[in-house]
């Protein structure tokens, strides 16, 4: 809070009547002591500006950081207290003499939206005001453990509900009786993920099928695990890593620890992913993942705090038999989606490659662009992401590096047979990803097949026409273009 530039703190204590779901926490804990106890519960608000308690500010115009619940709760042999949920606004850095806050270079959020709360004011006035980020909640190990807090980030950014679905509530929704004890595992998850009309994609670190795609993608591809699960975090899929202490995994008191994904981390001056390949790796198709840039996942962890940096060669250590022994990792999405974005772009980089051999001989003053992707040495870069048709259409609408655009009339006809959503890969050239964030390639997969149905390269464009054929079309756009981002209220940094 001190970076984002809080000043005040407010305290509210909440009183009967005055937040259901505050109320159903603590009468679920009344309900599982079974016997008298005294409980208690505040929210607490951390604000920007300076404020006194003698002092008139117009609350409407105040900014609110963040909103939390704390409950307290006694009895005759127990008393304990814990945070029962928090909303923080996404990270910023606030700049005191210029008064303003800049996002966190190269953070990138994607599980992330609007809750709306209310406040209640020192005259009892109601202000209402919202706050844009991933809700954190902490295991109490009463009414909720390790798993459903993770679980509730999870389906509370892909719900389109926005007000808090809490821990406890999970426990209603797999059937638990109200006021028991219900210690969640991974199989129990999915079931619950389930009931809510929820699909998920699952990558088990333990399946002997899962280490062989993983050792082979990494001795013929260079890449890691996380290159697997980089398009279905960027594709705003939530997503949480099960991970098991070395110390416990295999024993009588094994246990495992859960973290939501909330987003990446990038960076730019990374010397390695180029520099592998062109020192020491042999890397078929001759290519990086716009993944390799990526170094570290956003998290919430219910023992230490959100928002926090995961390595993603962490991933890795399950090989070594050190480190935190990722076990299991899942997505939320809201269709199923049976051909996994991993395959596909291996696939369609080998395209991009039968399409250059085809082009040896574009001269430089026919098609400057295609003759550089032809001739350039460092890899071919690749960004696969879910992408909508209303979201894609909108940013064929912007120019490319030279100015150039699209006609509207065209932009309709390229895109009118594409499916409501699909698999999209960008490909690109290093500098013009890390300095530029441009592309020179775009590619629309169906989620289903994993079958191209659109193409875009500098000058052309092929498309699927009305009558299920392939047409071809040229294009006034000759250079490269800003890369797809799938449309969001962040505010981003990048360098």
């Amino acid at each position: 809070m001190r970076k984002m530039g809080a000043q005040s703190l407010w305290i509210e204590k909440v009183t009967h009547g005055y937040d259901p779901e505050i109320e159903y926490e603590l009468n679920y804990l009344r309900e599982y002591y079974k016997t008298s106890i005294k409980t208690e519960a505040y929210k607490l608000y951390f604000i920007r500006e300076k404020i006194s308690n003698n002092g008139k500010v117009d609350l409407r115009k105040i900014t609110f950081l963040s909103c939390s619940a704390i409950v307290n709760y006694s009895s005759k042999n127990n008393s304990d207290s814990y945070l029962l949920y928090s909303v923080t606004a996404l990270p910023k850095k606030h700049q005191f003499i210029k008064d303003k806050s800049i996002p966190l270079m190269n953070y990138y959020f994607h599980s992330v939206k609007d809750y709306p709360f209310q406040f209640l004011g020192p005259d009892n006035e109601k202000v209402k005001f919202t706050i844009r980020g991933a809700p954190f909640f902490q295991r109490n190990d009463k009414t909720s453990f390790c798993m459903q807090a993770a679980l509730a980030t999870m389906l509370n950014n892909i719900r389109p509900e926005q007000e808090l679905l809490l821990p406890n509530r999970i426990n209603e929704i797999y059937g638990i009786n109200f006021g028991e004890e219900f210690s969640m595992d991974p199989k129990n998850t999915v079931e619950v993920i389930k009931k809510l009309g929820l699909y998920t994609k699952r990558f088990v670190f333990n399946q002997r099928h899962t280490k062989k795609i993983f050792k082979e993608l990494l001795e013929r591809y260079d890449w890691p695990p996380s290159s697997l699960l980089y398009p279905w975090m960027e594709s705003g899929f939530p997503g949480f890593i099960i991970f098991y202490p070395p110390l416990t995994k295999g024993t009588d008191k094994e246990a495992f620890h859960v973290v939501p994904i909330i987003g990446h981390t990038l960076n730019t001056d990374s010397w390695q992913p180029e520099a592998d390949i062109l020192y020491k790796k042999q890397v078929d198709l001759h290519f990086r993942s716009v993944s390799a840039w990526v170094d570290n996942f956003i998290i919430h962890d219910d023992n230490f705090g959100m928002y926090l940096c995961y390595p993603t060669s962490k991933l890795a250590d399950k090989e070594k038999g050190i480190g935190y022994l990722v076990d299991f990792v899942l997505f939320i999405t809201e269709e199923e989606i049976k051909f996994s974005p991993d395959v596909l772009e291996i696939d369609l980089i080998s395209l991009v490659r039968d399409l250059i051999d085809n082009n040896r001989n574009v001269a430089p003053t026919n098609n400057i662009w295609l003759y550089r992707l032809i001739n350039e040495k460092t890899p071919l870069v690749s960004r696969t992401l879910l992408a909508t048709k209303e979201n894609y259409i909108e940013s064929l609408g912007a120019d490319d590096s030279e100015g150039n655009i699209i006609p509207e009339k065209t932009r309709k006809k390229i895109t009118q047979q594409l499916p409501n959503k699909f698999w999209l890969t960008e490909i690109t050239l290093p500098d013009l990803y890390i300095a530029n964030k441009t592309a020179l390639i775009s590619i629309a997969s169906e989620l289903s097949t994993g079958e191209p149905c659109f193409m875009r390269i500098p000058k052309e464009c092929r498309y699927i026409n009305e009558n299920g054929k392939v047409e071809s079309v040229v294009l006034p756009t000759k250079s490269h273009y800003r890369i797809f981002a799938r449309r969001n209220e962040n505010e981003t940094f990048d360098w």
